[in-house]
C-alpha cells in the first residue's frame, strides 16, 4: 500500500515539478517523511533518485523542444551546483550524525518552512528586485549555494532554485524552469555518486521495489510536466508554483511539529 501510494504522489509530485522547476522532492520528501516508513536517509535517497529520473526525462524533452537557454548560466551554475551537492550531503550526514533522526527531520522541515515563505512572497511580486548578475564567478557561487541546499535539503531544489535564479539572473518564473531542472540534474548527480564512492547503497536494498517505481514514476512525471511548460503561460506557472508552495508549508509545518516531540 506504501508503495503505490508513494508511487502516486511520485508520478503528481514530478509532473507539476517539471512544470515549474521543481525536482519534485520538495513534494516528494515531506509527503513521504509525514507517512513513517523509513528513516530521513531513506526518503532522502528515495527522493533523490525519483528527482534525478525527473530532471533527465524533462531535459531530454526541451531538448527535442529545442528550448532555448544561456549556455553560460547552465555551465557556470551546473559547476557550483556538483561542487554545492557534495557539501550538501556531508553536511546532512553530520547533522544526521550529531542530532538523531526527528531533530534533523524537524531542522530540515523549519528550514523548508522559511524558504517556501520567501519563495512565495518574491515570486508574487509585481516588479520583485533583480541582480542581473552576468560575472561567471558570480554564476558559479550561485551553484554552489543552490547545489549544497539541494543536496541537504534532499528535496531537489524546487523553490531554492526558482527564487534564486530569478533574483540573480532576472529570469520569468517559467524560463527559470528550465534552468532549474539543469541545477537538479547536476546537484543529484553528484549527491548519489557520494553514496556510491562511499558505498552505502547497503541500506536501502529493502527499499529497492520502491525506488524502481518511483523511478518509473518520476520519469513518467518529467515528460508530462516538461511539455505541459511549453504550453502553459508564465502567469499560470506562477500561479501552480505559489498553490503548491502552501501545500509544501503546511506538510512542513506538520513534519517540524512531529519532528520536536
Amino acid at each position: 500500500m506504501i508503495t503505490v501510494i508513494a508511487t502516486i504522489t511520485i508520478l503528481i509530485a514530478c509532473t507539476i515539478g517539471a512544470i515549474v522547476g521543481f525536482g519534485g522532492g520538495v513534494i516528494i520528501k515531506p509527503v513521504l517523511d509525514s507517512m513513517g516508513f523509513a528513516t530521513i536517509d531513506v526518503v532522502n535517497f528515495i527522493s533523490s533518485c525519483a528527482v534525478l529520473a525527473m530532471s533527465i526525462s524533462s531535459i531530454i524533452r526541451h531538448r527535442i523542444a529545442k528550448t532555448r537557454v544561456d549556455k553560460k548560466i547552465v555551465l557556470c551554475v551546473a559547476v557550483g551546483a556538483v561542487v554545492g551537492g557534495f557539501c550538501g550531503n556531508s553536511l546532512f550526514s553530520l547533522l544526521l550524525n550529531a542530532a538523531g533522526n526527528s531533530v534533523t527531520k524537524a531542522i530540515q522541515a523549519i528550514m523548508i518552512i522559511i524558504v517556501v515563505a520567501f519563495a512565495v512572497f518574491y515570486v508574487n511580486q509585481k516588479n520583485p528586485f533583480t541582480l542581473n548578475i552576468k560575472n561567471p564567478v558570480a554564476m558559479v557561487g550561485a551553484g554552489l549555494l543552490l547545489g549544497t541546499l539541494n543536496s541537504f535539503f534532499g528535496i531537489g531544489g524546487g523553490p531554492i532554485n526558482i527564487t534564486v535564479l530569478l533574483l540573480m539572473f532576472s529570469l520569468a518564473v517559467k524560463d527559470g524552469a528550465v534552468y532549474s531542472l539543469a541545477i537538479v540534474f547536476f546537484c543529484q548527480t553528484s549527491n548519489l555518486i557520494t553514496l556510491f564512492a562511499k558505498n552505502q547503497f547497503a541500506p536501502y536494498a529493502d527499499y529497492l521495489p520502491l525506488i524502481l517505481c518511483a523511478i518509473v514514476a518520476a520519469v513518467a512525471g518529467g515528460l508530462l510536466g516538461s511539455t505541459l511548460n511549453k504550453k502553459f503561460s508564465d502567469k499560470t506557472v506562477k500561479i501552480i508554483f505559489t498553490a503548491v508552495m502552501l501545500v509544501v508549508f503546511g506538510i512542513n509545518i506538520y513534519n517540524a511539529i512531529t519532528g520536536l516531540k
